[in-house]
């Protein structure tokens, strides 16, 4: 498949799936699935807010979800989850429109930039814009102002997808409330401070200080094993707190790094000098991109082959692809 082709697919099947997502969390649209698994809210935000700039309206009804449920998120997650400067400018112009909605230091702390002289078009294709929003302006994207349509609502504490909101009202919003979803949904037996650090966006210091207060508490099992400490939740004590048998706690998914390859190749693919370059070199920036999201791809469980053929190596990244989207499940979903 051509480059551009394979851009437009996997765009919107990714545009598919982030509606049916937020659909179920509170967000303005009708679900028509029920996930199995537990969502990361920052990671799918970050991720939602590059591919919904082909689709205005889950954009603008993301940020009015946002504004809604604000108490909820964690900024610094938010800004964690970004993986380079297009994620950090649309985090930091989301982060002032909703400062500029509901003022509170934590939102406006760092957004407070001046205009650049140019800015670019926020939406794919390009929209006619009269007058620009300025918070959006602030971090270099032009759009046209944006008022909440107040219609979102909060997500329901009780579904699968929600695991998140419902810790975070228990623990609070932080790093206990991310490392005890991640040990109760994860199928490993323990998990160790680097990899908790790595699965909840938080620094391996601020994982081990927090795992040592819920061991110190009675609801995280602490174990060493030669120098290194290992961590597990029971089970079966959360599921009675939280209303569930263990077989009915969420999937896990590690949604940062899953998230973040599918934004690394969508980018990657809407390079416009793909359509003029030779397959021998389109193939070996191909390349270039596996290497550069392997460490996630291995980390997220999928597996990636190199190959000295051009022909092969192109199949081995749409390969990656079809991996990736089965295993968030958006491999057969319908663009609305």
């Amino acid at each position: 498949m051509e480059a551009s082709a394979l851009s437009h697919q996997l765009r919107d099947q990714l545009v598919a799936f982030a509606w049916g997502e937020w659909a179920q969390m509170g967000l303005l649209a009708t679900p028509h699935r029920r996930s199995p698994w537990a969502q990361d809210p920052e990671a799918l935000i970050v991720f939602t807010l590059e591919v919904a700039r082909a689709e205005p309206r889950l954009f603008d009804e993301l940020l009015d979800w946002m504004l809604v449920n604000e108490p909820l998120l964690s900024v610094r997650r938010l800004r964690a989850m970004c993986i380079d400067e297009i994620d950090r400018s649309l985090t930091a112009a989301s982060l002032a429109w909703l400062a500029h909605q509901r003022p509170r230091a934590r939102l406006g702390a760092g957004t407070e930039t001046a205009a650049p002289s140019n800015l670019q078009p926020l939406f794919q294709p390009t929209i006619s814009v009269g007058d620009s929003d300025q918070a959006f302006a602030s971090a270099g994207w032009l759009r046209s102002p944006l008022s909440p349509s107040h219609k979102s609502q909060p997500p329901d504490l009780m579904a699968s997808i929600g695991l998140a909101f419902r810790l975070r009202q228990i623990l609070g919003v932080g790093v206990r409330a991310e490392a005890v979803r991640v040990l109760l949904t994860s199928q490993a037996p323990w998990m160790n401070a680097q990899a908790l650090a790595r699965s909840t966006g938080y620094a391996k210091r601020n994982v081990h200080d927090a795992l040592a207060g819920l061991s110190a508490a009675g609801v995280v099992t602490t174990f060493t094993v030669g120098v290194e400490q290992r961590y597990a939740a029971d089970r079966l004590a959360w599921a009675a707190l939280l209303g569930s048998e263990p077989d009915e706690l969420p999937a896990h998914r590690d949604w940062p790094q899953l998230l973040a390859v599918l934004r690394h190749v969508l980018r990657w693919l809407e390079q416009r000098e793909l359509a003029t370059v030779s397959n021998y070199l389109r193939s070996s920036m191909a390349r270039d991109l596996l290497e550069r999201v392997s460490g996630d791809l291995a980390f997220a469980g999928v597996p990636t082959r190199s190959s000295s053929s051009p022909d092969s190596t192109w199949r081995n990244l749409e390969e990656v692809l079809e991996e990736v989207l089965i295993i968030i499940g958006a491999e057969d979903r319908v663009p609305r």
